[in-house]
């Protein structure tokens, strides 16, 4: 959120494309295949794989022989191994490579931005392809590698090893030739880096055909293989935290400060403050970008990890840190797309559901929508800057994105009214922490039934002090927050029906809803929703929650009704621990709140995505 400067402070393989060669009296089939879409955008479609398809009969050809590492134990074999998937991407099967964008000289350029490997950080980057020696190859022959599909020309770089240097042989156009020379004389090594995003016209998928011809143009031997981009994969909820940023604004958030520390030292996971000085005490570190990685095969272990940042499309102080100490050696950066720096591009407006049925590294959301505010005379038409929105599609690992009723909302993003908070004694193992007017409205009224409504609300805060009866008799104010709750309704009935979700796992927390300019919304209290979710490697799960500062009854009835809830999703080995933490002048006053004022890196599953 960040309205700082204002008045308020992989789906399974697809089409298969068969290709027959005739050499002499043999017939030699290969195989290739496509990366399936990723469906339509924002809407509800099912990323659930496709059946595996059986591996290719392919004839032996012992002249003609191009591999790469299928098994992905980051060692191409001459054998079996590699050789049954090599020209057909599956789950149990296929060739990965990577989007070179980490920054492994520190240059602060992604290293595939040159035509050049830059040393041996570089070199572990590119994936390999090998050609196997052909003595008898005639010293008149031409070897071409063909470059498909044509969606895929252009996007990727090839190399070529020889002595200790890396030529390119390829950075564009349907084909490429080496010299026969080179493949009578040995094995031939080549690296592929990828230059391009997945897009909608080309989502990672790539394949190879060798083939070598005698001068007169018959074709001595072809073989085939294919690759598939390694996906950005954003973090969600469940996965265990390793680092928490915040960034040091002063006095002004000490306390939030010194709450995520204190829980971070009985978490065991780090916390780093970022010098705000430097930035312009930009304190909306949420809001620049989204955390995520690259997993890839790996010939030292079963994977090899490269962190990853996809910076939002804001252009504020905070980025620059990004850019300057999350880029790096197997620290990658996604730079933003575009310029818009609209809000409603900004990282708090960009969450990831958990895993559910038929996706198993969770989906994105975000927010935005078309309708009126409340009140209704103005209309709001918002969504997300197309170009994130048809990444996450391409990509597909966590694709297609769902769009959720934002645009009613002063900033519009989706943690002002929505968590997705880790629950071991729920169904899917998550819940949705929903913000609830009429729940937040239901306890001020117990407490003013029970003799309470003179107890002071928001005490001591100045000319935002309050007390319950105040909030209660002002007629727009909850005139205003009973529209709030239809749409908060609405959302509830969306993830319901999008999320396959019960009413029992989307919990009501309180949070009331103002007018702030416009007829757009905010959070009149600090937004519970707005919280961190933070599991830690023992099991425990921190969830480090906005004070609400509500009336105290003895104790403040909003927080004990938020933690009450919360906490009876855990279990004795996996316990909820609640926070409440101030972040009333800092955040809130400015219109964002705690998970607004973070960023996390987590620990990625145990498991492969190439293996869902």
């Amino acid at each position: 959120m960040d309205y700082d400067y204002g008045p308020y402070g992989l789906p399974e393989a697809g089409l298969r494309q068969f290709h027959l060669i005739i050499i002499g009296s043999f017939f030699l089939a290969t195989l290739g295949c496509g990366l399936g879409g990723g469906g339509s955008s924002g809407g509800s479609g099912s990323s659930a794989p496709s059946p595996n398809p059986a591996p290719p009969v392919v004839p032996p050809q012992a002249d003609v022989d191009l591999d790469v590492d299928t098994d992905r134990d980051g060692i191409i074999e001459n054998s079996a191994e590699d050789d049954t998937w090599e020209a057909v991407w599956s789950t149990n099967g296929g060739a990965v490579f990577y989007l070179n964008i980490d920054d492994d000289n520190n240059d602060g350029a992604a290293d595939n931005g040159g035509s050049t490997v830059i040393g041996s950080e570089d070199e572990k980057d590119l994936a390999r392809i090998l050609i196997r020696q052909y003595e008898s190859a005639p010293t008149d022959a031409t070897v071409t590698i063909e470059v498909s599909p044509a969606s895929a020309q252009g996007k990727v770089r090839i190399f070529q090893k020889t002595g200790a240097s890396w030529n390119m042989v390829y950075s564009s156009g349907s084909s490429f030739a080496l010299p026969v020379t080179d493949i009578i004389d040995g094995e031939i090594e080549l690296g592929i880096e990828a230059i391009s995003r997945p897009n909608p016209s080309w989502n990672g998928d790539i394949g190879f055909t060798l083939e070598v011809r005698e001068n007169g143009g018959t074709i001595l031997g072809a073989d085939t293989v294919r690759l598939r981009l390694a996906p950005l994969i954003l973090v969600h909820n469940l996965m265990n935290v390793e680092t928490v940023h915040v960034v040091d604004i002063g006095s002004s958030n000490s306390d939030f400060r010194n709450d995520l520390q204190t829980v971070a030292v009985e978490g065991g996971f780090l916390y780093y403050a970022v010098p705000g000085s430097s930035y312009q005490n930009d304190r909306w570190i949420q809001d620049s970008s989204e955390r995520g990685f690259v997993l890839l095969p790996s010939d030292t272990g079963p994977r090899r990890r490269v962190d990853s940042v996809l910076q939002c499309a804001r252009n504020r102080p905070i980025d620059n840190w990004g850019e300057e100490y999350l880029f790096g050696v197997d620290q990658d950066f996604h730079f933003e797309f575009g310029s818009n720096s609209y809000s409603i591009n900004y990282g708090g407006n960009l969450e990831v559901v958990p895993p559910y049925t038929g996706y198993p590294w969770g989906r994105v959301v975000v927010g935005g929508g078309a309708s009126y505010t409340i009140g209704g005379s103005n209309w709001q038409n918002s969504h997300m800057d197309q170009a994130y929105r048809e990444f996450f599609d391409a990509s597909g690992i966590q694709g297609p994105y769902l769009e959720v009723s934002t645009e009613w909302l002063a900033v519009g993003h989706v943690d002002e009214h929505t968590s997705f908070v880790k629950a071991p004694s729920a169904p899917k193992g998550w819940i949705i922490a929903l913000a609830s007017p009429s729940v937040a409205k239901e306890i001020l009224q117990d407490v003013q039934t029970s003799g309470g409504g003179s107890l002071p609300v928001f005490e001591n805060r100045g000319s935002w002090e309050t007390t319950v009866d105040q909030i209660l008799d002002d007629a727009a104010l909850m005139t205003y927050n009973q529209e709030a709750q239809q749409r908060m309704n609405e959302i509830r009935s969306f993830y319901k029906s999008s999320l396959g979700l019960t009413d029992d796992e989307i919990i009501d927390v309180p949070v009331l809803f103002e007018d702030v300019g416009s007829e757009e919304a905010a959070a009149y209290n600090p937004g519970v929703a707005n919280m961190l979710v933070l599991p830690d490697a023992s099991g425990t799960i921190h969830l480090v929650i906005p004070d609400p500062e509500g009336p105290h009854n003895p104790t403040d009835a909003w927080a004990d009704a938020t933690k009450s809830v919360l906490q009876a999703f855990g279990t004795p080995s996996q316990p909820i621990k609640v926070t409440f933490t101030d972040i009333f002048n800092a955040y809130h006053k400015n219109l964002g709140e705690a998970h607004c004022g973070t960023n996390t890196i987590r620990t990625p599953p145990s498991k492969e995505w190439w293996n869902d």
